[in-house]
């Protein structure tokens, strides 16, 4: 068995964020954090390159797979617990939460007022 050390936890969140980023991920917008080897993330995700402008929820959801998959495989990472704006692991499934539907309605609004010229 592993024994943890603050210093342990230290480079897990440093790993973390290193995905994150590698990822196309905001990590300004998250607050991650770990003990003893279990990994939380907290606040909203926020994509940034190509994904930030595509929105396409299907693209979204394999995207959140991929990311957990990865931080699952860090060295000394235990588990991984999402807690973020919009989304919610089930499982090994990821749900849209009603919250983030409503987020989504709202962006493609504001983009056809944009195309239209505010018509």
């Amino acid at each position: 068995m592993v024994d943890f050390s603050r210093k342990m936890d230290w480079q897990i969140n440093n790993n973390v964020k290193v995905e994150l980023v590698k990822r196309w991920i905001n990590v300004q917008k998250l607050s991650i954090s770990s003990i003893k080897g279990n990994v939380e993330i907290k606040g909203e995700i926020e994509f940034t390159g190509k994904l930030a402008q595509d929105k396409d929820r299907t693209a979204i959801l394999n995207f959140l797979k991929m990311t957990d998959l990865a931080l699952r495989g860090i060295s000394n990472v235990r588990s991984v617990k999402w807690n973020i704006t919009g989304w919610q692991r089930v499982g090994n499934r990821w749900i849209q939460t009603t919250e983030g539907q409503k987020k989504e309605a709202q962006q493609k609004e504001t983009v056809k007022e944009q195309e239209h010229g505010g018509e």
